[in-house]
């Protein structure tokens, strides 16, 4: 089945307007204009008849979420600082219209909109944020006669050392886009990690030599490989080593996990990894960049069936030392991409490298077995469900997040651990409220029937999302990834894409969580469509979920804690020749500079323009998660 069907018959994108569908949506459906749906739509997987049904699920999951609509409306956009690190030529505000589609950003400039009326078409420019940092700006000088400052501003550090600014008209607005652009980056990682873990399921099981490759690692692993340091940055040819920690220091780690109780928690020790110019290492050898401790492990998605057994490409994040002058320690990530030996596949190179990477830092359960329980925060299967729409967060939770006391200072790493805890609580909530409505039912029944009965306790567990689940917290459950009923999972139901309602926010829970709010409906919209965003007037939303009373704070100054524009977060930068001997800090330390007064909003921000505007398919495929320097570099891997 090809999920290229997506929107394809749609009456909207053939010219032809469904009478009945608008109609009960109400006219303000009706009259919303028909060039702009699907903003951005990538490439999509067909899921073919000879696909592993270990990697079904993950192609449908990914496909929905490259075009799930997260957040739009109106905003200011300046471009602070170009792909070099310098100060942009195109220094101004500009008033956008932007739509957040996956991890892509499509803006459209609001006056040439304006311009171009009902018959006029404006060319939109792309952004991909997958890679990208956000700093939410307390206080922003402004140059000129008046001075002052500017509230709402949200920085974005993409590719390279591209920096945005975004000024919004409220500091509600920059909530929800903030959260809008956290939810989509989270759930794209966590996606990653979900197809890596259902790349070894699917395809790691019919390598001759995959016992041998799922060994602990004891011994240096060294090869050549294409490394990117950082997003945008120029692919540079490294020898790698990678370093698993001391045997003695593991063997006293291993004789102390076992001593432990339950409740204490054994630090194991951590290995390195390690770039070099030269394959031939000494002690006097200096490295390039120094991986000391990473969180997260994990292949990236092609965009193209055709390339995943020949893809060998990896990301690392985690804390990463740069040798040069000065030397520098940040948080941030790598892009590998193991060289491909003769006879060799590419998917079994990627393995030799990964399993590696996992066992020196201690990661997806390994150096024992991978975890391949979805409710465990810590494998890579995490929040892949069985038969549900992906998705358990929504803007709301990841606000309250952001109205959190500290979370101005968490690190990219504190981020994705806080956004991990709160999907496994709405995980378990959900299991909670299943059972609950299960044993409800059956108390009913038992009231209008004359037999009386227990309902029995399979009842229960049957509908839960994975056999092995309990209503219990995720606990430490682990498997072996290879065993195929550990990480086999069902399609999700599929559902076309919509284009959003008139009148509808983004992303709601009262529109998309089908399994907690819509028991009632034999068919829902799937959170993931265009069509899960817009709300039905014939349904009354249910209350929001309690958040502490984080969004019911007033909107006034120190409202929302946040950080001032001078604590920037570095982002790695090029690595070339020119910048190592460069005795200056990365561009993206340094706070924006003061910026010109903005001009004042002539568009709500929650509205749509007159006319929706058209991306042309070659301009989204341009703007995919592997850019051409990549397939450039998996093909020259190859050779």
């Amino acid at each position: 089945q090809n999920l290229d069907s997506y929107g394809q018959n749609s009456p909207r994108e053939s010219g032809t307007p469904t009478r009945t569908q608008s109609r009960a949506r109400g006219d303000s459906r009706a009259q919303k204009p028909d060039t702009m749906v699907q903003t951005y739509k990538p490439p999509q997987v067909e899921v073919a008849n000879d696909t592993p049904p270990e990697l079904q699920p993950i192609f449908s999951y990914l496909n929905s979420h490259s075009n799930k609509l997260y957040q739009e409306g109106y905003f200011l956009k300046l471009h602070d600082l170009d792909s070099r690190g310098r100060p942009s030529s195109d220094r101004v505000w500009t008033e956008c219209f932007a739509q957040l589609v996956g991890t892509v950003l499509s803006l459209w400039d609001a006056a040439a909109l304006d311009v171009a009326g009902e018959d006029g078409e404006v060319v939109p420019t792309f952004i991909n944020l997958s890679d990208a940092s956000l700093k939410m700006i307390e206080s922003l000088p402004m140059n000129g006669a008046a001075g002052g400052s500017l509230q709402n501003v949200l920085s974005i550090s993409t590719a390279a050392n591209n920096r945005y600014l975004l000024h919004f008209n409220s500091l509600n607005s920059l909530t929800q886009w903030t959260a809008g652009i956290r939810l989509a980056m989270f759930e794209h990682s966590t996606l990653q990690e979900a197809y890596t873990g259902s790349l070894i399921a699917g395809k790691g099981k019919i390598l001759n030599n995959i016992k041998a490759i799922m060994e602990r690692s004891k011994f240096v692993h060294e090869d050549w490989a294409r490394v990117r340091f950082g997003a945008g940055t120029p692919w540079k040819r490294c020898w790698c080593v990678v370093s698993p920690p001391d045997e003695k220091e593991f063997g006293k780690a291993q004789k102390s996990l076992k001593k432990a109780s339950a409740y204490e928690r054994v630090k194991m020790p951590k290995g390195s990894i390690k770039f070099y110019d030269t394959r031939k290492v000494t002690k006097k050898t200096r490295p390039i960049a120094t991986v000391s401790d990473a969180y997260a492990a994990y292949a990236i998605y092609p965009q193209s069936k055709p390339l995943i057994d020949q893809s060998t490409l990896v990301k690392l994040e985690g804390l990463v030392t740069v040798h040069s002058s000065p030397e520098t320690t940040t948080e941030g990530f790598i892009f590998v991409m193991p060289e491909v030996h003769p006879a060799v596949s590419g998917f079994e190179m990627m393995l030799q490298f990964l399993f590696p990477v996992f066992d020196t830092f201690n990661l997806y359960g390994r150096p024992n077995k991978l975890i391949a329980d979805s409710l465990d925060q810590r494998g890579l299967m995490f929040a892949m469900p069985r038969d549900r729409r992906w998705g358990y967060l929504d803007i709301l939770d990841v606000s309250a997040l952001i109205h959190t006391e500290g979370s101005q200072a968490w690190s990219e790493r504190q981020w994705r651990r806080e956004m991990k805890k709160l999907t496994s609580t709405r995980m378990q909530n959900q299991f909670d409220d299943s059972s609950a409505n299960v044993r409800q039912f059956g108390q009913r029944r038992n009231t209008t029937t004359a037999r009386t009965f227990s309902p029995a306790p399979e009842r229960v567990n049957a509908i839960r999302f994975s056999e092995d689940a309990s209503s219990s917290s995720p606990g430490s459950r682990s498997g072996s990834p290879a065993q195929q009923s550990d990480l086999q999972f069902g399609p999700p139901r599929r559902t076309d894409s919509a284009p959003p309602g008139a009148q509808g926010s983004p992303h709601k829970r009262s529109a998309s969580d089908a399994q907690a709010y819509r028991k009632f409906l034999t068919e829902t919209p799937s959170r993931l469509s265009y069509e899960a965003t817009e709300p039905d007037n014939e349904e009354m939303a249910p209350p929001p979920p309690r958040h502490g009373g984080a969004l019911g704070r007033p909107n006034g100054p120190g409202a929302l804690p946040r950080i001032q524009s001078g604590a920037e977060t570095p982002t790695l930068g090029s690595l070339d020749q020119e910048l190592r001997s460069q005795e200056v800090s990365s561009p993206n330390l340094m706070p924006p500079e003061p910026v010109q007064t903005p001009p004042a909003f002539s568009h709500n921000p929650s509205s749509a323009p007159p006319k929706r505007p058209f991306a042309a398919p070659e301009l989204r495929r341009a703007h995919s998660n592997v850019d051409a320097a990549t397939l450039y570099q998996m093909q020259d891997a190859m050779r």
